[in-house]
């Protein structure tokens, strides 16, 4: 943990994670979505590395913000209940567990131990028709809102996969990827293609929009996740720009954070147990700044080599800890902020 700065929003606190493959077990692989639930508990999708693929660490970690490993779940494969390509992961108000699959186009619902409960979803594009979901929020009227990625809109459906509205058309989506809802209740798009932000009502009235393609403040690149916290504040996957923006309610840019990971107490466990790894680790500068990059302004390539530096953030979540959870893919971990109460 490192100290609090009380002059920006988000201070580094701690990482989550480190990378487990095709046995499971204590780690991640390839995350891409996070769900955490009000006592602590982390259940994180691992999409793998490839749709359609031999399926390897394809499945449901659950951990908690304590750090303690609680087992996982998901079976890889086109049939009932297994995952191809997950993409989205919410639990409902009674614990159920909601898992998105964009190459399979439909919903899985389970138990928190991962027993399949239901699953809805019919591959097209007409009303109560999806493909590539890839957003999941669930209301308090148990309401479920998917981003319906290659139709350009949110549709909004029963928990048990009764079409009830579609939400977007008037604002062009284009691609949106993922979605949350605010503790103002209106829902948060990740317009992707579009590189900006959208807010709606639940109903589906256009709100407002924010950003703009670049990469200077307040500009996004292929955002993967919006959200907001009790004060208004709303912080943004920049997925493109392989950083996390705060705004704050009018849209008005506040902070950027490139990421400051060091060794999660997972990976800091493994090394010990692995002392030829920790050798190679040791006699390795991970922190070195001076490499001559093919293109130092491509963020890509420059967080591909720097450990502390967001590599792919992909979601995020805020827990009553006062934290922000950031879902980290290719680096496999989750990196940990404090969220402070701003400085006058």
């Amino acid at each position: 943990m490192v100290g609090s700065d009380s002059n920006v929003k988000l201070n580094y606190q701690r990482t989550i994670g480190m990378t487990t493959m095709d046995l499971g077990g204590k780690g991640f692989y390839y995350p891409n979505d996070t769900a955490i639930t009000p006592d602590g508990k982390i259940y994180v999708l691992n999409r793998s590395l490839e749709a359609g693929g031999g399926g390897r660490g394809m499945r449901v970690t659950i951990c908690d913000v304590k750090d303690e490993f609680h087992g996982d779940w998901g079976t890889f494969g086109p049939g009932v209940g297994e995952f191809m390509w997950p993409s989205a992961i919410c639990l409902s108000p009674d614990g159920r567990v909601f898992i998105a699959d964009e190459h399979l186009n439909k919903i899985m619902i389970f138990s928190e131990n991962g027993q399949l409960l239901d699953e809805f979803g019919t591959p097209g594009s007409e009303n109560g028709e999806i493909d590539a979901p890839s957003g999941l929020v669930i209301n308090n009227q148990f309401e479920i809102f998917v981003s319906d990625t290659y139709n350009d809109r949110i549709q909004v459906f029963s928990l048990n996969g009764e079409f009830i509205r579609t939400i977007g058309g008037s604002a062009k989506l284009n691609m949106p990827w993922k979605i949350s809802m605010g503790p103002d209740d209106h829902i948060y798009v990740a317009d992707w293609a579009n590189d900006r932000i959208c807010l709606f009502s639940q109903e589906g009235d256009f709100l407002t929009s924010y950003g703009e393609t670049g990469t200077g403040n307040g500009q996004f690149m292929r955002p993967s996740h919006v959200i907001s916290d009790e004060e208004g504040y709303i912080y943004v996957c920049d997925w493109g720009n392989e950083r996390i923006q705060v705004l704050d309610s009018a849209g008005a840019f506040i902070q950027s954070h490139l990421g400051s990971a060091d060794l999660s107490p997972w990976a800091e466990e493994f090394l010990i147990g692995n002392e030829e790894e920790a050798e190679s680790r040791a006699r390795t500068n991970l922190h070195k700044t001076d490499i001559p990059y093919v293109n130092p302004g491509d963020r890509h390539e420059v967080s591909g080599h720097i450990e502390e530096y967001f590599w792919a953030p992909m979601s995020m979540a805020i827990h009553s800890d006062g934290c922000l959870y950031v879902t980290e893919s290719n680096r496999h971990r989750i990196q940990v902020f404090e969220i402070n109460t701003m400085s006058s």
